[in-house]
């Protein structure tokens, strides 16, 4: 009896699979058709006899978020699984030590199998940079399989992991002789030995190829060894010998990623349950998945495919049809709209997409979001306002604004032409409509607070298309930073902030709460007035907290540590943002830890302490951590300073024309001021008197109106003598404000620095040199130290200064021996 669908695992196979039970990772890497993914389902399926727990994925399409769908699905119903649907991709070093943490916190106690499959049609660099974060942290109960046609890890990756990873290619795979011969008479095919031996030769051991003659074998009395393509010996020995119907049905199997008999009868139109039957059962291309589908092999899939296209255009369009409203039935309405719009279904298609109001959308969406509504006839565009308003509202999230703005005008068309709409539902639909136009305002606050109040009126509940999860501020760590739009507006944003901001918190249940409180105290900041701001700032602190509002907190927290700066208190929250030992649960918004490190990466800079500066905010090579783009600017400010406290003056320069571009888009005018004063300092530190003296007059000039002098003051060490100069000029208020602000800084600064890291510094002084900083801070002058140590004064001199350095004492300071002073004292 034939047995031809038979699988077949030899002794040295078995023998290798074991092997996983005891590999962190797993890579199968091999072309198609060598039986990687079977091979791994057998053991995966030993496993589960044996009660452990196994999830599996398949990858169907290039694109990132997909994958991290896929990934979310697999750990779905799982505490870990909950907390992975909050995050997306990590595409940076911060999110990825955000996600590794919750595998280590939330993997479940238990060994878990997680395979992953066709690993080669997934073109996303983060998804792979994961899996190798993944695999080289290696938790101890996951084991992963990755399967892939291609190399997932390159070779210094493989090394990097070491014992952590165990590989099987081809050549583990491929059948040898013996296993051929032993595979050839399980199927119930008596063959001589010539036969084998030409059969292995001609094969060599491609276990698809095997199975294909064998089928060919058994059908016809001979072998197909000289066949050119094996599409065309899929086509010949698995789909032409086949009846009509089942030629259709086979085709229609190859069509969807997986499918179900049902839905491959639905799509064919008539009752055909015996014939899908039949095809499952003689052909071992078809695979049975855990989750109940079926899914065709790549080879019977693009075979499929390419004969599927051969049919006329009408008749594969009723398919495509059909297919469609099977999942649009099944409620699987993303997966339907691509099917629906491939045939012509524009009615499924717009019902379809009303039904997503959370829609994520598949990355394939996009090129055709602006097609599916050029091609869909007026009248019946018309009748679905709310899936244009839908699809509007995803084209502003891709950054399609022009696009967006030509369907505004078909959405009105729409709703004026509904004549089966209610008033109620008509003003709801412009609400909408309302909330979406305000981000095309952005970063108006009036602007954006007029269409909040207009969609207020219209609405009758809580908007679709805003979240009280979404971070308010975009990842800046600055109100101001986004919002002040001109000079001699300061006081005129926060007045507009306090207005607008009460109606937006009715429309959005509290979004950015804590903003208006926070503008204020920022704006006090700024001018200086350091006494003044406790008040406003506890206010938001509050606000913030008790709306749940993450990204406002951490903004109080950045003025909080510029503040006591000035105060000469230390900030501990600046050291556990820096080391990311934070009040955030890391489930929530992993974009917020790449805020943190903005924050404690400026006060770090500002303290004097360049060590600290988290590497990204520097290094300038393309792998910055994302910020959404209305935070760049603040981004970009932060990187010059930290990079002003490096003292690579050259780097910042030449930066900031790409960087002073980004700041206009938004009008983003504080950012400018500092990236203006910060080029001066650049400057200054480069002792380019000219160039420096030019970019402070013009930062001046800005800063000057509004009273802006905390940019100055913070780069007060390098720019010290040119407000002395310019303090008798034009902009001498602000100069000498800034001056004034100045010494109060490097005052607390010191203070900081003597209370925190004396003993440190301290401890890092040679016995010579300790000796001539203790006469140094018993004032004697270096004349007097030079006598008593038998040296010369440039030598006296020479050792002060790496002295200063060792204990971060500003070498520009006038007060150098007073700090080294209370360095003694302290310590």
């Amino acid at each position: 009896m034939k047995r031809l669908n038979n699988l077949y695992y030899s002794k040295r196979i078995k023998e290798l699979l074991a092997e996983l039970q005891t590999a962190g990772t797993t890579l199968v890497v091999a072309p198609m058709g060598y039986g990687k993914t079977l091979a791994v389902q057998y053991f995966l399926q030993e496993q589960e006899r044996c009660g452990k727990k196994v999830l599996r994925q398949s990858i169907y399409g290039a694109g990132a978020e997909a994958f991290w769908q896929g990934v979310c699905h697999s750990w779905q119903n799982t505490e870990l699984g909950a907390a992975l649907l909050q995050q997306s991709l990590p595409a940076d070093a911060n999110a990825k030590t955000l996600v590794l943490e919750l595998f280590r916190q939330l993997l479940p106690q238990e060994p878990v199998y997680w395979f992953i499959d066709d690993l080669h049609l997934l073109e996303s660099s983060e998804a792979i940079d994961f899996l190798f974060a993944l695999s080289k942290a290696g938790f101890a109960d996951l084991h992963l399989l990755l399967v892939s046609r291609g190399q997932i890890f390159d070779g210094s990756r493989l090394l990097e992991l070491g014992r952590k990873v165990f590989c099987l290619d081809k050549h583990d795979l491929a059948l040898q002789r013996d296993e051929l011969a032993e595979y050839s008479s399980r199927c119930g095919l008596q063959l001589t030995a010539q036969q084998l031996d030409a059969l292995h030769e001609a094969c060599e051991g491609w276990f698809s190829v095997t199975y294909l003659n064998f089928l060919n074998y058994d059908r016809y009395q001979r072998f197909c060894l000289d066949t050119g393509s094996v599409y065309e010996m899929i086509a010949n020995v698995l789909l032409r010998p086949l009846p009509s119907e089942q030629q259709r049905l086979l085709l229609l199997m190859g069509q969807p990623e997986e499918f179900t008999p049902e839905q491959v009868a639905y799509a064919y139109g008539t009752s055909c349950r015996e014939s899908v039957g039949r095809l499952l059962e003689c052909n071992a291309f078809i695979i049975r998945l855990a989750n109940g589908r079926l899914r065709c092999h790549h080879m019977l899939k693009q075979a499929t495919r390419h004969a599927f296209g051969l049919l006329p255009e009408a008749e594969q369009q009723m398919y495509f049809r059909r297919l469609g409203q099977w999942y649009a039935q099944q409620k699987e309405y993303e997966e339907a709209l691509d099917w629906l719009y491939r045939g012509r279904d524009f009615d499924g298609l717009l019902a379809a997409v009303q039904q997503l109001r959370d829609w994520s959308m598949h990355p394939q969406h996009r090129q055709h979001l602006f097609d599916w509504l050029c091609e869909c006839p007026p009248e019946i565009l018309w009748q679905y306002p709310q899936a244009v308003l839908i699809i509007m509202r995803r084209m502003f999230s891709l950054n399609m604004v022009p696009e967006m703005l030509q369907v505004k005008e078909w959405y009105v068309t729409a709703l004026e032409r509904n004549t089966a709409l209610s008033q109620r539902e008509r003003d709801n639909y412009y609400g909408e409509l309302e909330v979406i136009l305000s981000f095309l305002a952005f970063n108006s606050i009036t602007g954006m607070s007029e269409h909040h109040r207009r969609a207020y009126k219209l609405l009758s509940g809580a908007p679709q298309t805003l979240s009280k999860q979404g971070i308010w501020t975009f990842g800046a760590p600055s109100v101001l930073g986004l919002y002040l739009r001109t000079g001699c507006s300061l006081r005129q944003t926060v007045e507009d902030m306090q207005e607008c901001m009460p109606p937006y918190y009715l429309l959005s249940g509290w979004h950015g709460a804590g903003a208006a409180e926070l503008t204020e105290a920022e704006a006090l900041l700024l001018q200086g007035r350091i006494d003044e701001m406790d008040m406003t700032l506890q206010k938001a602190y509050y606000q913030a907290e008790k709306h749940g509002q993450e990204c406002i907190t951490i903004c109080c927290d950045f003025l909080e540590m510029q503040r006591n700066l000035f105060r000469g208190v230390y900030s501990s929250k600046a050291e556990a943002y820096s080391r990311h030992q934070w009040q955030l649960q890391p489930w929530k918004q992993s974009m917020l830890l790449n805020t943190a490190d903005m924050c404690a990466g400026f006060y770090y800079a500002l303290l004097g302490k360049p060590e600290y500066i988290p590497s990204w905010l520097t290094d300038g090579n393309g792998q910055q951590p994302s910020v959404l783009y209305p935070a760049r600017p603040c981004r970009n400010y932060i990187s010059a300073q930290c990079l002003l406290a490096q003292g690579q003056y050259t780097e910042l320069l030449v930066r900031w024309s790409d960087w002073e571009q980004e700041c206009r888009p938004y009008s983003n005018f504080l950012c400018l001021l500092y990236l203006q004063v910060q080029r001066a300092a650049a400057f200054a530190g480069r002792g380019d008197v000219t160039s420096c003296r030019a970019s402070l007059k013009q930062a001046l000039a800005m800063a000057e109106a509004d009273k802006l002098v905390l940019p100055l003051a913070q780069n007060i060490a390098l720019l010290r003598p040119y407000l002395e100069q310019e303090a008798q000029g034009e902009c001498s208020a602000a100069a000498a404000a800034a001056l004034h602000l100045g010494q109060q800084m490097e005052a607390g600064r010191g203070q900081i620095m003597s209370a925190r890291f004396a003993e440190a510094g301290l401890q890092e002084l040679t016995e010579q040199e300790l000796q001539i900083a203790q006469l140094a801070a018993a004032r004697h002058t270096n004349r007097e130290i030079a006598q008593r140590l038998s040296l010369s004064e440039g030598t006296i001199k020479q050792y002060l200064n790496k002295i200063f350095a060792k204990l971060q004492i500003d070498a520009a300071a006038k007060n150098k021996r007073h700090q080294l002073e209370r360095f003694f004292s302290n310590s």
